[in-house]
């Protein structure tokens, strides 16, 4: 039975069609705030032009509340039954946080899709609208974690408040001294992500015994880790791969 895993983010929904362990299709489209139906015919639209073929279930991890119904009801009429929404009743964690109720689906997402691909302790990192870092310890447990602006946020409010500056591309200068605003711009919000990161990843490991496994997704991973010093092993797939498993688990599926 193939599986539609959904990510919704503040800023892109990513669909992922899972067969056995992995997505055989995935597509990424813009976060917006569309009727069951709209969603219907923007899916159906997306499966077509993929020739792929019909998921016999759904989970789904959604940040933006004003999504959620849409999602559940265009999983009764796509799919034919409820989609597991991914959250701290349902991940399947064992959750060591005093107010479980206050973690995005997203951080349960990725510590579910953590544990899929390394043993624990574990910190996750996931570079998107946010950056957010996650710490399971050595019994598996989540523990708490990290969240700071992303880098394409930073860099827009950057923009935003500074009146002489000019949003431009963001990639690496050849040197972290800049020496044009632009390049200062760049070095300053990319060295200093692969910098918070580092700084990070050396203070919430205190958190935990041992040495955690450092695992990246998000769609800054790749740009930010391989300029770290710490040796994060990127997962393109972490989150979707987390909510399918999350959606497997509660529907008491074993593949």
């Amino acid at each position: 039975m193939y599986r539609l895993a959904i990510d919704v983010g503040n800023t892109n929904t990513v669909l992922g069609l899972f067969e056995n362990g992995g997505p055989v299709f995935r597509w990424r489209v813009r976060t917006a705030c569309r009727t069951p139906d709209e969603l219907l015919a923007l899916v159906t639209g997306l499966f077509r032009a993929s020739d792929a073929p019909m998921p016999g279930a759904a989970a789904f991890a959604c940040v933006a509340p004003r999504v959620t119904d849409a999602l559940r009801e265009f999983s009764r009429k796509w799919i034919g039954g409820e989609a597991v929404e991914v959250n701290p009743d349902t991940a399947g964690l064992e959750i060591d946080y005093p107010n479980p109720g206050e973690l995005g689906p997203d951080r349960l997402a990725n510590a579910a899709g953590a544990l899929l691909v390394a043993d624990p302790p574990v910190i996750v990192a996931d570079f998107g609208t946010a950056t957010t870092f996650d710490v399971i310890d050595g019994r598996g447990r989540f523990l708490g974690g990290a969240i700071l602006p992303g880098v394409g946020t930073a860099a827009s409010e950057l923009f935003r408040r500074a009146e002489r500056l000019n949003p431009l591309d963001l990639r690496f200068p050849e040197h972290p001294m800049g020496r044009s605003t632009g390049e200062a711009v760049r070095s300053g919000v990319l060295w200093g992500a692969v910098g918070a990161a580092d700084r990070m990843v050396e203070l919430l490991s205190g958190a935990v015994r041992g040495t955690p496994a450092l695992l990246a997704a998000g769609g800054w991973a790749e740009t930010v880790c391989p300029r770290c010093n710490a040796p994060f092993r990127i997962y393109p797939d972490l989150t979707l791969s987390g909510i399918d498993s999350i959606g497997r688990k509660k529907r008491g599926e074993n593949g």
